[in-house]
């Protein structure tokens, strides 16, 4: 399935707070039938329209590179995101990043959106639930299973240390219509769904 929303920028009132959506295949739009049903345009919905937002996204993207993307793909004449959603970590379950280089990588991105985009809040969703994933096999959903776990502590020790980090669970009792039809990312509707959650925060 291919990326609909690798770069999305929607305009939004001036007094209001400014929103990055960035990360892996989620923010690229893998699964959704278009741009408009992405995750980063349900989030531009639910929060009301008002608020620009950029949405960058990268299929398998790694947590090591989302400096790199985000200096790929920003615009030069504005670099200040008050509010920053970061979407990552099922390709580092994929590869089996070690814990430590995976938190390493988060927090060295989350300092460099604090010091240098002007960021006062971060939402960080947890890891995508891999280890369900319809289309996974048995035996690997247990490895993923087990990997995600190492993460996500890291993940955990790391919004203790900084209460701009806000985690966010995610009920995974998902319905069949949540996925697309890869059985991996999600359909028009999941993405509707996480972007009503994450929006939840905003408030």
């Amino acid at each position: 399935m291919s990326p609909v929303s690798e770069y999305l920028s929607l305009p939004g009132d001036t007094n209001e707070k400014s929103i990055l959506v960035i990360g892996e295949s989620t923010v690229a739009g893998v699964g959704a039938s278009e741009a408009s049903q992405s995750i980063g345009a349900h989030l531009y919905h639910h929060t009301g329209e008002k608020s620009a937002l950029l949405n960058l996204g990268k299929n398998g993207l790694k947590a090591s590179r989302l400096r790199s993307l985000l200096l790929h793909g920003l615009d030069k004449e504005k670099k200040v995101f008050d509010v920053v959603v970061i979407l990552i970590g099922a390709n580092d379950c994929f590869k089996f990043t070690p814990p430590h280089k995976f938190r390493k990588a988060i927090k060295e991105f989350v300092d460099m959106l604090e010091t240098q985009i002007g960021t006062t809040k971060i939402i960080l969703p947890e890891i995508p639930p891999v280890h369900q994933f319809p289309a996974i096999p048995g035996l690997l959903q247990f490895f993923l299973g087990w990997h995600r776990k190492l993460l996500a502590a890291e993940l955990k020790l790391l919004a203790k240390s900084n209460t701009k980090i806000n985690l966010l669970e995610l009920k995974h009792d998902f319905e069949p219509d949540f996925y697309a039809k890869d059985g991996i990312h999600p359909s028009d509707i999941g993405y509707n769904h996480m972007a009503k959650k994450i929006s939840e925060l905003f408030i």
